[in-house]
């Protein structure tokens, strides 16, 4: 799926809710210039997944596969790559890796040349050299071009990704950034054993394959929405609620059965925070972009904030069509919102992102 980016005029008017006043917007800054993403030509529906893992006839996992609001995601679960261990994937991830991520990049069709800045991420990464390393040298991009790989951020990655790529727009004005979030959740996957605990057999029911490559750009004249404001917020004490576990024959990502509720505490007053400092009202979201982490997730999300089934739908589509893609998610909720919603010149969004930490990002959008 690619999903094209439109911008037209060169600035709105803001209602300042304390006084009426309306003043122009600066239209100056990082813009999300173009937006793409890559998945692999092999689907499995959940049951085809039970069956893959060894849960079928296993009731919790049935109802979990069955409520959890995935239909279908793109996993590689053959079984050859089954049969290895996390180790023993390394190599195999890292080249699916790069192959999606350079399906990617070339469909935002830029020119290497203009970019000054790779920023490239995944939830766990066991080779070397970096995507980012990969990406620059497969482009035959410029040797000085600045390069970073982030790990270990997961869902929460959008946010902090695009930061750090305009963050390098001002030290490259002249040059475009690029975000490249790929991630292989079949890569932990594993068959079932009769030690398996439920947080394992959650996670095997929502998680599924995904790539998304952004280009920033800082030049006032290109497409896209503009980021005006963004923020990260870790919620201390909840280290323990996502986790990589990973023995010598096992993995799975443990989810603490609290994630949802710990994220859905907090979010309503960090919102009106984050909103209040840019004299914003939740009446001033035009697009809602929430991350797909889950039936649970988006619940929470959505009774936190108050926000309808229609401020929702793009999420629920693209959990029930991918799964929870980890890193790249909130990118295919970008990308939909775009596509169906079809913002306008003018119209503000609002990226909402949950992930390990608890870390919850946020991102304010102006097209």
């Amino acid at each position: 799926m690619q999903s094209s980016l439109h911008h037209s005029g060169r600035g709105s008017l803001l209602t300042y809710p304390a006084t009426g006043a309306r003043v122009p917007i600066a239209r100056r800054g990082a813009r999300i210039a173009a937006l793409s993403t890559s998945d692999s030509e092999t689907v499995f529906t959940q049951q085809e997944t039970l069956q893959r893992l060894g849960l079928e006839g296993n009731a919790f996992a049935e109802g979990i596969f069955e409520r959890c609001g995935v239909k279908r995601r793109h996993l590689e679960l053959g079984e050859d790559f089954m049969a290895q261990t996390l180790q023993g994937r390394t190599a195999e991830v890292e080249r699916t890796l790069l192959h999606h991520a350079i399906r990617a990049v070339d469909a935002l069709g830029i020119d290497p040349d203009t970019v000054g800045t790779v920023v490239s991420s995944s939830l766990y990464s066991l080779g070397c050299p970096t995507l980012a390393h990969r990406l620059v040298d497969h482009y035959e991009m410029d040797p000085t071009t600045d390069k970073y790989h982030v790990t270990g951020v997961g869902c929460a990655s959008g946010v902090p990704l695009m930061r750090l790529a305009a963050q390098a727009l001002r030290e490259h004005p002249s040059k475009q950034a690029l975000v490249v979030a790929a991630e292989s959740m079949s890569g932990i996957l594993m068959r079932s054993t009769p030690e398996d605990s439920k947080a394992k057999i959650v996670g095997s029911a929502i998680f599924g394959d995904g790539c998304a490559a952004a280009l920033l750009s800082g030049d006032p004249d290109a497409e896209g929405p503009t980021i005006l404001a963004s923020q990260v917020h870790q919620i201390s004490r909840t280290l323990d609620a996502v986790s990589l576990e990973a023995t010598q024959e096992d993995s799975h990502l443990h989810l603490a059965r609290e994630l949802p509720a710990l994220a859905g505490a907090e979010l309503r007053e960090i919102v009106d925070g984050f909103l209040r400092r840019r004299r914003l009202l939740d009446s001033d979201i035009d697009h809602w972009i929430v991350h797909p982490g889950g039936r649970r997730i988006i619940e929470n999300v959505q009774t936190a904030l108050d926000l309808s089934d229609e401020d929702v739908e793009v999420s629920w589509r693209a959990l029930a069509e991918h799964g929870n893609v980890g890193t790249p998610s909130i990118l295919y909720v970008l990308g939909d919102t775009i596509e169906h919603r079809r913002p306008q010149a003018g119209e503000r969004g609002l990226l909402v992102t949950i992930g390990p930490g608890v870390t919850i990002g946020l991102m304010l959008l102006q097209w």
